[in-house]
């Protein structure tokens, strides 16, 4: 869908120099958009120093020119955080912040996290978190007609999502909310020995008979039904539950501290690299060969980035930790798709979203500890006599 809408006006070639140069603005946009959402949630200068993070970030430079849809989710999703928390939370007890209404703001905020929703369809559950957020202003008197914003959050919100099933019931006569590959994703995510398509049609159809289509030898395209998800999964579980959780939690922690984007500067993982080096002698060698792999240095800072910004990210989250009425919405998308990927599919990809949450409050964090240098050293510098 994405690709195909440029592909109705424009040749092949045109079609990527437009989606590249539309990525790279709504790259450009979120990077402002982090700015205005981390000096809301830790002042102006926590927004900067976020705003710098995400724009010198090497993985979020280099995702805009690969045609998928990671940058447009990541800017949706950061459209809509910075929408709730900046116009609806923090302009709640004003009529109206730099022109925009409250309850103007919480229609763009269902509008946004509808468009995200639809490009990477685990965000479908996260706005009845902000209602039940919605019901916590309620009570400490932040907001008021609790009832009237979580309808018209949601209404606009399901408004936006009833397109694609719309779509999908005009075309094909399929009825499909959302995305029908959710069960896919849970039975991945169970699944040791899954891979290529060929591999996981092979494991989904071991004992079962299917019709294959006529000519096809490979990359035959099954339409796996419901049903044999339902199946496949219901006898992992009951084999080896135990087993499962542990694999559900090495594959969660792998995605969490791989960062997203090494792959594409080359193919030798930098990590098994050092590792080989490190357990084999460590000869000098050894190290300028590490030294030496193609995209060494991006890949290297592209760590060093992705590391710090979990680290500085979960310091600020910490800190932050008071001012529960801004930074709860925008700390929990964290924490939901996080939650999310425990049970579906995880994979670096999925979670590079995220990224961007933990540069925002790794900015407020660095501007903390920047403060309390600046303090210490003014305290130990000692008068002359």
């Amino acid at each position: 869908m994405y690709a195909g809408i440029f592909q109705q006006f424009l040749p092949y070639h045109e079609t990527v120099v437009m989606m590249r140069l539309l990525q790279c603005l709504a790259s450009v946009a979120t990077a402002y958009l982090v700015f205005r959402m981390g000096s809301v949630l830790g002042g102006p200068r926590a927004g900067v120093a976020g705003a710098a993070l995400a724009a010198f970030h090497p993985a979020l430079i280099l995702e805009p020119a690969n045609i998928a849809t990671e940058t447009l989710y990541i800017f949706f999703l950061v459209c809509g955080l910075w929408l709730y928390v900046e116009y609806f939370v923090a302009g709640a007890n004003t009529r109206t912040v730099g022109g925009l209404s409250p309850r103007a703001a919480l229609v763009l905020t269902a509008i946004a996290f509808g468009l995200a929703t639809l490009t990477r369809a685990v965000a479908v559950l996260f706005p009845l978190g902000l209602a039940a957020h919605m019901l916590f202003l309620q009570r400490y008197k932040i907001i008021s007609n609790w009832r009237g914003n979580i309808t018209l959050l949601l209404t606009i919100y399901l408004a936006i999502l009833s397109t694609w099933t719309v779509h999908n019931l005009a075309l094909w006569d399929r009825f499909v909310f959302v995305s029908d590959r959710l069960l896919p994703a849970v039975w991945r995510g169970l699944e040791s020995e899954d891979g290529s398509p060929q591999q996981n049609d092979a494991l989904l159809l071991a004992g079962e008979e299917a019709d294959v289509p006529e000519g096809c030898v490979d990359a035959c395209q099954y339409h796996h039904p419901p049903q044999l998800y339902v199946e496949r999964i219901g006898e992992l579980v009951s084999a080896d539950p135990a087993g499962l959780l542990a694999l559900r939690a090495r594959e969660l922690a792998y995605s969490l501290l791989q960062p997203h984007g090494t792959t594409h500067l080359s193919n030798v993982s930098v990590r098994e690299a050092a590792f080989d080096w490190l357990r084999g002698g460590r000869s000098p060698s050894g190290f300028i060969a590490v030294l030496s792999i193609e995209g060494f240095a991006l890949k290297l800072l592209t760590w060093i980035f992705h590391i710090v910004g979990i680290g500085l990210g979960a310091l600020g989250m910490i800190m932050l930790r008071k001012r529960w009425q801004v930074s709860a919405p925008v700390m929990g998308f964290a924490i939901y798709t996080v939650l999310a990927h425990s049970v579906v599919l995880a994979l670096p990809r999925y979670l590079f979203a995220i990224e961007v949450i933990w540069l925002t409050y790794a900015g407020f964090a660095l501007v903390a500890i920047y403060d309390r240098w600046r303090r210490n050293s003014a305290t130990e510098v000692v008068p002359r006599k």
